[in-house]
């Protein structure tokens, strides 16, 4: 077995002990035709759910968490989810929306540049996810 193999069983074994229920919902983004900056999203597909380990972003001095807090790209509120690698959250024309807990919870929205992939020779074995709950709809729903 290859420590990528080994790294990604480890961290499936973690998810399913410690994992919270997330439902990932998946959008197209299109353009109104007449407006360019008029959003259009539709749902892609059917909601994929998982799990993901659900944490709150840490306020120690020097943690990556508190240098994105103090440049302004990250709340306390905000939460940080780790999910596993293969499951899709980027795309150039694609939104995603996921929902913490089943059979309902909270809505959040993946945050600019919010989605850090680790991998290991080639693989993605995991992703760190920044989101900020949704007080409404993705703008265009």
């Amino acid at each position: 077995m290859t420590i990528k193999d080994t790294l990604s069983k480890g961290l499936s074994s973690i998810i399913s002990k410690a994992g919270t229920q997330l439902r990932v919902r998946y959008f197209n983004q299109t353009y109104d035709d007449v407006y360019d900056d008029s959003v259009i999203l539709t749902q892609s597909g059917a909601d994929v759910w998982t799990s993901g380990l659900v944490l709150s972003l840490s306020n120690k001095f020097g943690s990556a968490d508190s240098l994105l807090m103090e440049q302004g790209k990250l709340n306390n509120s905000d939460k940080k989810i780790f999910v596993n690698g293969s499951l899709l959250m980027t795309g150039s024309e694609l939104q995603v929306k996921i929902q913490i807990g089943s059979p309902s919870g909270n809505n959040y929205s993946i945050i600019p540049d919010g989605c850090i992939i680790q991998e290991v020779e080639g693989q993605s074995i995991y992703k760190k996810v920044f989101l900020r709950r949704l007080t409404g709809s993705l703008l265009g729903e």
